[in-house]
């Protein structure tokens, strides 16, 4: 596993892991198990519950300039970027705005947040928000999007990590199956990330992490394959360094029986 003590240099965030040789602990979407994603609900068991280190959420920006917590951006049919909260909150009375999750757990200080950006718009007031909680060296961005992906990192803080988007971690799972990933690779992310598929299990070995991590760059996975405590272990074996999950209760359960070892 990489060097969390070396990468708190470059990033303050992964200061809060040196203590653990195990991969970091990440809730998806708080944990759709326990009910409706996203949500207050689901953070508060993944934090109570499982313990976990990170949680996932999904940023969008109302017309009203609020940041709220959703992965489709539609809700019943209406596009969060082009309603107000009001009028959201009036369909969804669970919808909860960034604001509400942070009042809640900011004073939690070894939590981090993975803010994964579906937005370009909501970047700026997502940014001022992290100025005004004084959270930025606990949080990692990301953006699965490749567009949204590039305009985060023009403007993030310097300090924030972030993760590769979707089609640049297929491009760099094609150059590794043709022997173009060594030493001389330029990456263009912070961190590097894979959805745990069976076409990307089939190439996530030894070799590959060991390549990446040579690079300096922590290797995340999410994907409902990570529910699976069999999985969960044969990922930790490999030295996977973030895992997020849909269900942090299992994950939880399978780093504490490495821990009791």
């Amino acid at each position: 596993m990489l060097s969390r003590l070396e990468l708190s240099s470059h990033f303050p965030v992964f200061s809060k892991f040196i203590s653990s040789s195990l991969p970091i602990h990440g809730s998806h979407r708080g944990g759709r198990h326990w009910g409706k994603e996203n949500t207050l609900e689901t953070y508060r068991r993944a934090v109570n519950e499982a313990r976990t280190d990170i949680l996932e959420i999904d940023i969008w920006k109302t017309n009203d300039e609020y940041i709220v917590l959703n992965h489709d951006g539609i809700i019943d049919g209406i596009n969060i970027n082009q309603s107000t909260l009001e009028q959201l909150q009036k369909i969804d009375s669970q919808l909860i705005t960034l604001d509400q999750v942070l009042t809640e757990f900011t004073s939690i200080e070894s939590l981090v947040y993975f803010f994964d950006m579906k937005d370009a718009t909501a970047i700026p007031l997502t940014l001022n928000i992290i100025k005004r909680y004084n959270i930025e060296n606990r949080i990692i961005f990301g953006a699965v999007n490749r567009i949204i992906n590039k305009e985060l990192q023009k403007q993030k803080f310097s300090s924030i990590p972030i993760c590769a988007d979707i089609e640049t971690m297929m491009k760099i799972s094609q150059d590794y199956k043709q022997g173009r990933l060594n030493e001389n690779y330029l990456y263009e992310h912070d961190i590097l990330g894979f959805f745990l598929e069976s076409h990307t299990r089939s190439i996530l070995n030894k070799h590959l992490i060991d390549t990446i991590h040579k690079a300096g760059k922590p290797l995340a996975l999410v994907g409902s394959l990570l529910d699976d405590s069999n999985v969960q272990r044969e990922m930790i074996e490999l030295g996977i360094d973030i895992l997020f999950t849909d269900r942090p209760d299992i994950l939880r359960q399978t780093l504490d029986s490495y821990s009791k070892k």
